[in-house]
């Protein structure tokens, strides 16, 4: 009796067909084991699995509703927060003096720190340009001063670059600020009397350093400078960025793009030091003059008193003595060379325009023109640093002796 055997009339197809198709035929080399076999029969009997649907997490989960809704109120928090943030940062820009102008905030800074440890002492402050900021040396006073109680407390707060207009700003923001000076001092210098084209201040001045409370002057003196301190607002991180990085860390700036020529090495007093050529050192300011020479030569052709600046001036002066301090014009050292550049009509408008001002507004001039050496002038009107040292013993004695009685201590 013969075994059974499993008759296949047809090669199987598909997975099965694969697997077997190498044993087709019967041989035994291709046999294929029929308990391997079985399955795959049956597999293909029956048909593939049915497959299997993945449906994502988000889909499916009952929370895929709530991180939509927390995705669409992310963002609606974000667009609300965008202009909240850039607001904040304005106003914070706007009330942070010391980043938004750091020549002015330090000043300040500094200025209520001398009051604290001088507060039995008249102050009397000093305003102007480069000139002031260079020249007016209040610690070599503080050395030479006779020691007396009464003797004048000077500080420095110039602005580099300044005029009469931004002089005036500065008289208004340091009464702002608290300050309660004895007696306010006033430069007069008439290369910057000029206020027409590229020698006007709207020029000169960063209306990025311009707060609100500067708006005022800025609308009543040049208000197309306005339109520039609005520009800045609408960016105050570009408009602010490299000051502030200038004082986090001025190596990550370029040097000669800092920001802090006019105020990274300012003093105690809030004096400014300028060029330092050795009085003996001839060939270095005649380098300096000469780099001068022809900006200045352009300055002072055509130049004239502008109405601009000489109401700036009575503006400054009404103010001063409004809070009840004593106020002075002060002409700083020039050389002789330098004096001669000046065009005979500037030069005799001038001293008329200095004279009437005096006069009508019984203001006392320091006309100190004349008072130094010409080796401590580094470049024909800047003082060295030497020669700030020299100006300003003089100027303490000479502000002391012409504001006896100047008032109260600050």
């Amino acid at each position: 009796m013969s075994e059974p055997t499993t008759a296949l009339t047809s090669p199987p197809e598909g997975e099965v067909g694969e697997a077997l198709r190498a044993g087709w035929g019967g041989s035994d080399a291709g046999a294929v084991d029929a308990a391997s076999v079985v399955p795959l029969l049956r597999a293909s009997r029956d048909g593939p699995p049915p497959t299997r649907r993945v449906q994502s997490h988000a889909a499916t989960s009952p929370s895929g509703g709530g991180v939509r809704r927390k995705a669409r109120v992310a963002l609606v928090a974000f667009i609300v927060a965008m202009p909240l943030l850039h607001l904040a940062a304005v106003a914070a820009f706007d009330a942070w003096t010391r980043v938004r102008d750091p020549e002015y905030g330090r000043r300040l800074a500094a200025l209520r720190a001398r009051t604290v440890e001088h507060r039995s002492r008249p102050l009397a402050l000093a305003f102007g340009s480069s000139r002031v900021a260079m020249g007016v040396r209040p610690g070599a006073w503080e050395d030479a001063r006779p020691k007396a109680p009464a003797d004048p407390l000077l500080f420095n707060m110039a602005t580099v670059g300044g005029g009469p207009i931004q002089q005036l700003l500065a008289v208004r923001r340091a009464y702002a600020d608290g300050a309660k000076p004895a007696v306010v001092l006033l430069e007069y210098w008439p290369p910057l009397l000029r206020q027409d084209g590229e020698f006007a201040e709207a020029a000169r001045i960063d209306a990025r350093r311009l707060g609100s409370a500067d708006r005022p002057t800025v609308r009543d003196f040049f208000p197309a400078v306005e339109g520039r301190m609005t520009a800045a607002r609408l960016n105050p991180f570009a408009a602010h960025g490299p000051r502030l990085l200038a004082q986090l860390d001025p190596e990550l700036l370029p040097k000669p793009g800092r920001p802090s020529v006019g105020w990274a090495d300012l003093d105690r007093w809030g004096w400014l030091p300028g060029m330092d050529p050795h009085p003996d050192d001839a060939a270095t300011r005649r380098t300096l003059t000469e780099h001068q020479r022809t900006h200045f030569a352009k300055q002072l052709d055509g130049a004239a008193i502008h109405p601009d600046s000489d109401r700036a001036l009575r503006e400054a002066v009404a103010l001063a003595r409004g809070r009840g301090a004593k106020v002075g014009f002060v002409f700083l050292p020039e050389t002789g060379e330098f004096r001669r550049r000046y065009p005979p009509d500037l030069e005799r408008s001038a001293r008329e325009h200095l004279a009437r001002l005096s006069a009508e507004l019984a203001v006392p001039v320091i006309d100190a023109r004349d008072w130094m050496d010409e080796r401590l002038l580094a470049d024909g009107f800047h003082l060295s640093r030497v020669g700030a040292a020299a100006f300003t013993a003089r100027l303490g004695a000479a502000v002391a002796a012409t504001f006896p009685h100047p008032g109260g201590a600050p």
